[in-house]
């Protein structure tokens, strides 16, 4: 069930930023006046065994959004509680934690640092950014180079929610137990800023392949009661192109999960998958990606009120064959 499209494109701008430069003096900073939230994002997918994934997921200031909050975390206050997680498939007791931001850590007001305690420092101005971490079972060193390639996911009337990603290039290592190993490759910066409001979502997954060396792909599902629909779209982009957004013909579909279900440490039981199948359509209606994956049993929590993990997948990609190692969040509160 959707709302009717003039209704959508009235409500959320997004659409209508398809296929323009990301504006370099977009700001980064943290929450302040009207927005109570914000998140930072960097998401590495399809990397070499064991770590399958890295995802740096910060959330400054508690939303009320059931969907991405974390109110056992609190302390203090709502906006003053930020929560991090450092996540790869070789999770660590200790990779997702919550601050009390007075106390814990320490943010520059235009978001050029980022302190998270000793657990995480976020660096940089578009288009270099850096992460660093140090002094634990798991520590990493990454550099990112921005392009002005951007996924507008939200853009809300009224700025009441905006969320946006820049496809980068990375470089850097992670160091596990004193095991280290160089990466490199294409990620995700990602940044989203929000007033104070309960928006309705009861579902949502968001999954990135990197195709090639030079090719990305998103896909973002998010459902309100009922099953009404508030997003449904695939983004292509790549170091030479735009690319584009695709609805038509869009379907994301769970074949089967996982036998047992979890609880969230909020008490929520939730049901994860483990096969699955997405797949859209280009402009013309012709088959443009075509996905089944198969789930690495790797989930962690921390992403938001939901799960962050990896799989295996295979497909079409405009009549081709592609297969690789897939990143997927996924959050089920219905």
């Amino acid at each position: 069930m959707r709302l009717p499209k003039p209704l959508l494109d009235f409500i959320d701008h997004s659409l209508a930023l398809s296929g323009r430069p990301f504006e370099p003096d977009t700001s980064l900073a943290p929450p302040h006046g009207r927005y109570a939230t914000v998140h930072y994002g960097i998401m590495l997918p399809g990397l070499p065994a064991p770590h399958h994934f890295l995802n740096l997921v910060a959330v400054i200031g508690q939303p009320k959004t059931r969907l991405f909050a974390n109110p056992h975390l609190i302390r203090t206050t709502a906006r003053d509680t930020a929560n991090l997680l450092v996540g790869t498939a070789t999770g660590t007791p200790e990779h997702f934690r919550g601050y009390s931001i007075g106390q814990d850590c320490t943010f520059a007001a235009d978001g050029s640092s980022l302190r998270f305690a000793d657990d995480l420092v976020l660096e940089g101005r578009y288009p270099d950014f850096s992460a660093r971490r140090e002094g634990h079972a798991f520590n990493l060193q990454l550099t990112l180079k921005a392009t002005d390639k951007v996924a507008n996911f939200a853009s809300l009337i009224g700025g009441l929610y905006d969320h946006w990603s820049v496809l980068c290039q990375y470089r850097g290592h992670l160091e596990r137990n004193g095991e280290r190993s160089e990466i490199a490759g294409l990620c995700t910066f990602e940044y989203a800023r929000a007033v104070n409001v309960n928006l309705p979502f009861r579902f949502f997954t968001y999954q990135i392949l990197n195709l090639d060396a030079r090719t990305q792909v998103l896909l973002v599902e998010v459902l309100g009661p009922l099953g009404l629909e508030a997003q449904r779209r695939v983004y292509l982009r790549s170091l030479d192109d735009h690319g584009g957004v695709y609805l038509r013909g869009f379907d994301f579909s769970v074949q089967r999960f996982a036998p047992t279900p979890v609880t969230t440490p909020n008490g929520t039981r939730m049901r994860l998958p483990q096969e699955f199948t997405w797949r859209v359509e280009d402009d013309d209606g012709n088959e443009l990606i075509t996905i089944r994956g198969d789930a690495n049993g790797d989930f962690q929590y921390g992403l938001a009120a939901g799960y962050v993990g990896s799989y295996r997948y295979e497909g079409r990609f405009r009549g081709q064959p592609v297969s690789g190692t897939g990143y997927i969040e996924y959050i089920d509160l219905r």
